[in-house]
Formats: C-alpha cells, structure tokens, sequence
C-alpha cells in the first residue's frame, strides 16, 4: 500500500513539473526572437544583449503565450514596457499588439484608452485606431453604438458625427444610441442621410419613422418630406379633434339645415304674380293696371 502511494506521488510530481522539451523549445523561440529584434530595432535595444532580451521575450511567451510573441515581434522593445504598464489588463494589451501592432500603441499607451477597448471590445479598438481623438470620447460617452458606428464611416463622417455631439443636435434628435445602431449597420450612407436630414429628424414622429425602417429612407425610395407633413399635420387635427365639442357642431348643423328648409318651404308658399315684363313676382298683390280683356 505505501509503496503504491509513493509511486502515485512520484508520477504526479513527474507530470506537474515542466517537460524539458517544452522548456527548451520556448527558450529556442525566445532566441531567435531576440535575435530578430536586435537586428530589427536595434537602436532601441543597443543596450541590452542578446541574453537579456531571451530572458524577457521568455518571460512573455511563459505568460501570453503565442499573441506575446506576435507583439513583441510586431511592436518590438516598446511592448515590454506596454505590458507592464497595462497592469491587470496585460492580456488585452498583448491581444491589441498581437493584432494591430504599432496601430495600437496608440491605444494601450493610454490607461483611459485600454480601458474603452477592455469595456467595449474590439469595434471599439478598430474606432480609435481609425479616427483617433475623435473616437475617444463618443465611445466613453455613448458606448458601443458609438464603437459601432465609428468603425463603420470613413473620416468625414466620423467627424461630423462629433460635430453634431458638440452642436448639440445628436442630443436634439434624440435616441443616440438607437441612431448610431443604424449608422453602425449602413455605414457612410446612413451618416450621408443623417448629415443632410438632421432638422426633419428632430420631428420625433419622422425619426421613430426613420429608425423602424431606415432602408428606404437610405437609398431614397422613401420621401422624407412626405414623412415630415404627414407627422406635423396629424398631431394638429388630432388636437383640433380632442378640443371640438362635436356635440354642439352637430346640432349647429342640423339648425342649419333645418333653417335652409324650411325657408325653402315658406318661399314655395308664397303667391306668385305676374309682373309686366312676364316675371312673377311673390308676396303683395300687383299694382299694374289690368289688361282690356280682364276690364271687361
């Protein structure tokens, strides 16, 4: 029994421990990787020796894994500082460099920044790499519709989107993020319809319309115009109709039409007499003289 134990405790110990291959063969990729560093950033490791940067290239591919190797190999000596200043949000920093390389310096060199990408994810990366200053602070306030619609227009629109932001008109229109949703999905074009629409699209009829099934409207097979005097007619008539008392219209009405008859009715009563030019004439008897045949 004891000697069955000490065998179980001695293979336990045998598979925890690492594999000397497995060592070895990470100390072979951290080489090489040194040395491919040297040789392509060597102003910025004149410093340190091929030994040195083994030892921290290892240390990466220990940790990280194979994205650590693709960010030192994509950002160079810098990525060793980034990492270690992420902090707790090392794994991220590392994923961003692996992918993006020196495009997301500009991101993971910035705490505030690192922390979007972390909340928001990858849109909210590809936004702020793309357009930079601009995307930084719609993200923070509006969140992923912002990351969404970013990512999804080029330049121009990208800033016209912060102009309306500071203007005030995205607040004015209203439903932000419901609106970026739709820009995230059509891109320029629905950015394009927005920039030209912004004053019909603060009718809030047009723009429930607008946002239910904004396709149309995008590619121009619906009028908005049409949508706008449809939305400022209806809401004055159904205020006219809640403020009519209907009941006093109607029996003004059949007071009037009661009146139309019966003054037709008193007119047809009335006695007709032949006047001298062979009209007749109602009412009073005629004072022209009689015709010779009546005076006899």
């Amino acid at each position: 029994m004891i000697a069955r134990i000490s065998f179980l405790l001695v293979l336990f110990g045998v598979l925890a421990s690492p594999l000397p291959a497995q060592a070895q063969g990470k100390a072979a990729i951290a080489r090489e990787m040194a040395e491919y560093v040297m040789k392509k950033f060597g102003k910025e490791v004149a410093d340190e020796g091929v030994e040195t940067l083994t030892r921290k290239i290892e240390t990466v591919i220990v940790k990280y894994g194979d994205d650590g190797v693709a960010a030192v190999k994509n950002v160079g000596p810098r990525s060793f500082r980034l990492i270690e200043e992420a902090g707790e949000n090392g794994v991220e920093s590392v994923k961003l460099m692996a992918k993006y390389g020196d495009e997301a310096v500009w991101v993971v060199g910035k705490k505030g920044r690192l922390a979007i990408f972390v909340k928001y994810g990858d849109d909210a990366a590809k936004a702020m790499i793309k357009h930079g200053e601009i995307a930084e602070p719609l993200i923070s306030k509006f969140g992923d519709s912002a990351a969404l619609a970013l990512k999804s227009v080029s330049s121009q629109n990208a800033r016209r989107i912060s102009m309306l932001d500071n203007a005030g008109e995205l607040a004015a229109i209203g439903r932000t993020p419901e609106l970026l949703t739709v820009v995230g999905k059509y891109g320029d074009a629905a950015m394009d319809f927005v920039w030209k629409n912004k004053g019909a699209l603060m009718v809030a009829a047009t723009l429930t319309a607008f946002l239910s099934d904004p396709e149309p409207f995008i590619n121009g097979t619906r009028d908005l115009a049409q949508t706008v005097g449809t939305s400022l007619v209806q809401p004055i008539a159904q205020e006219v109709g809640k403020r009519t008392n209907w009941t006093v219209v109607i029996l003004t009405l059949i007071g009037i039409a009661c009146g139309i008859i019966g003054l037709r009715f008193w007119t047809r009563s009335q006695p007709r007499v032949a006047t001298s030019n062979g009209t007749s004439k109602t009412g009073e008897q005629s004072d022209e003289p009689k015709s010779r045949s009546q005076a006899f």
